[in-house]
């Protein structure tokens, strides 16, 4: 997998740093809940770039729930402090030359870029590579 966009960094530790906390409360969480939660909000995202008003994600797993509710938690703080906010319309901030349109377009790409590097890491090192991927990295 290619490095990330350096205007993806923050927000991307900020997630992976975020599942990192609630494995520690959950043991059992493992990459198939990450990738759960990473699918379901990157698709709540895309909805609301797409100009719809989609119901926050819900699950009746425990673990997973917690997860999406305190992703969405990081997310909340995030846009209260505006740090995604100047790469929106940013022409230095523009994958495939085109300039993100919104925070939630900025999301939905962040997290699809998650999801394929839970899936990659999971295929290679087992039900928990991807957690054991973010440990070794992120702290």
């Amino acid at each position: 997998m290619t490095q990330p966009p350096d205007y993806f960094l923050p927000f991307l530790y900020s997630v992976e740093t975020t599942v990192l906390e609630l494995w520690e409360e959950f043991r059992s969480l493992n990459d198939k809940d990450v990738e759960f939660a990473y699918e379901k909000l990157k698709d709540y995202y895309k909805q609301i770039s797409q100009g719809k008003s989609p119901e926050e994600p819900e699950t009746s797993s425990e673990r997973r729930q917690a997860l999406i509710d305190e992703l969405l938690n990081v997310i909340e703080e995030r846009e209260e402090t505006g740090e995604d906010a100047p790469f929106i319309n940013n022409p230095n901030c523009a994958p495939a030359g085109i300039p993100i349109s919104s925070l939630a377009a900025f999301y939905t790409m962040c997290f699809s870029r998650l999801l394929k590097s839970a899936q990659l890491w999971r295929k290679e090192a087992g039900p928990r590579g991807y957690l054991g991927f973010i440990k070794e990295q992120v702290i």
